[in-house]
């Protein structure tokens, strides 16, 4: 049997949480032989050097391409891009992969498949279709669902949206999102181990704020995250924990805000990078999530907490009940926010939530599926046009 090489690349460890119920089946399977390469924020010291989760998960990674640059400015990530399709071309000039797979919308991985498009090689595609407004990665998003050949989707509705972008029906498949089966079987630390591994005492209320910079915004989001803090900083009897922004343009200053806020407000603390299981348990054990990150979106309903949803950056995604979205952002509308969050009727409500991104069997139906395509002859990819 001659096995089929497929190249797994992970750029962040949000990504790459998405991706390793997949990475672990994949690397149990005669069928393929797995490699994997990591990049982007994961091998940044200001972003926690998440690559050692991949490795804790003893996954062996093949590569490590670090494309990031110093600054965060437009022209900084204009250069990652830039070097990580150099560099990426170079590694796939002496690997012979049978098939690229790749997850979502950051731009580290836009760099990995405009070469493998010119090295002939398919890309596999998970989380393709969806929207996010209110910052570059939808570009981005859509741009790799145009390279890739195969998708894998989280909603039916993502699915209908990547055909209409010209995609053949016969190669998009609707599977659901891995999240919900990540959380399900993780073990998750009780209050005590918690607060002993993170160094931090919980209050009675416990948020969890994880905000990134709104990329189509001329201010970048920082003026609402500014109005955020303002709020937080009258909650005394709340401890708050902050996990850091991403990567992208303007990173750094939300990176300062944060720490200032922290040295000022001793009832809170912020992570460069939790990690999964610490991650899943500070919402397990926490009364509310904010920010503007797809975690609230896809993942915090599993747990039935509720997410206050910021401003623009994910307008456009499909979320469950427990999702309240505070477009304009002002003190007024997130403090009436709170008080939705913390009425008896939404409490109650919160029981019965379900997570839209949750179906049955994600992962072993990814696993089924790719047998099957990857055994497919070699088809030129055609724009599909709906009659």
């Amino acid at each position: 049997m001659i096995k089929k090489k497929l190249c797994v690349v992970t750029g962040s460890r949000a990504e790459y949480d998405l991706l390793k119920p997949i990475i672990k089946k994949i690397s149990k399977e005669k069928n393929f032989k797995l490699s994997v390469i990591v990049t982007g924020s994961h091998l940044s010291k200001k972003f926690g050097y998440t690559y050692r989760e991949v490795l804790k998960d003893n996954i062996k990674i093949e590569k490590k391409v670090n494309i990031l640059g110093i600054k965060d400015d437009e022209e900084t990530i204009c250069k990652s891009i830039s070097k990580g399709i150099s560099k990426f071309a170079n590694i796939l000039k002496r690997k012979k992969y049978n098939f690229i797979l790749v997850l979502g919308d950051r731009y580290e991985i836009l760099s990995f498949v405009i070469s493998a498009a010119f090295f002939k090689i398919p890309v596999i595609h998970f989380s393709g279709g969806e929207i996010s407004s209110g910052s570059i990665d939808d570009n981005i998003r859509h741009a790799i669902t145009k390279f890739s050949k195969y998708h894998f989707v989280s909603h039916q509705i993502y699915k209908k949206r990547v055909i209409q972008l010209g995609e053949n029906p016969k190669r998009v498949f609707y599977v659901g999102s891995t999240s919900p089966e990540n959380i399900k079987k993780e073990k998750l630390l009780n209050k005590n181990e918690l607060e002993k591994d993170l160094n931090f005492k919980f209050k009675k209320k416990n948020f969890l704020i994880t905000y990134h910079p709104v990329t189509h915004e001329k201010s970048y989001g920082i003026n609402n995250f500014k109005v955020l803090l303002k709020v937080l900083e009258k909650l005394k009897h709340t401890s708050i924990i902050f996990t850091m922004p991403n990567s992208d343009i303007k990173n750094n200053v939300f990176y300062l805000e944060i720490k200032k806020f922290i040295k000022k407000n001793k009832n809170s603390k912020y992570f460069n990078s939790l990690g999964r299981k610490r991650y899943f348990s500070c919402i397990a054990h926490s009364d509310l999530v904010i920010g503007n990150s797809s975690s609230g979106i896809i993942e915090v309903p599993s747990f039935k907490k509720p997410t206050l949803n910021l401003g623009i950056r994910q307008n456009g995604r499909i979320g469950a009940k427990s999702i309240i979205n505070c477009e304009s952002v002002s003190k007024k509308n997130i403090l009436n926010s709170l008080k939705k969050i913390q009425s008896v009727k939404f409490k109650k409500d919160l029981k019965s939530i379900k997570n839209p991104y949750e179906k049955l069997n994600t992962s072993s139906q990814i696993i089924k599926i790719l047998k099957k395509i990857t055994n497919e002859q070699e088809i030129n990819k055609v724009f599909f046009d709906q009659q």
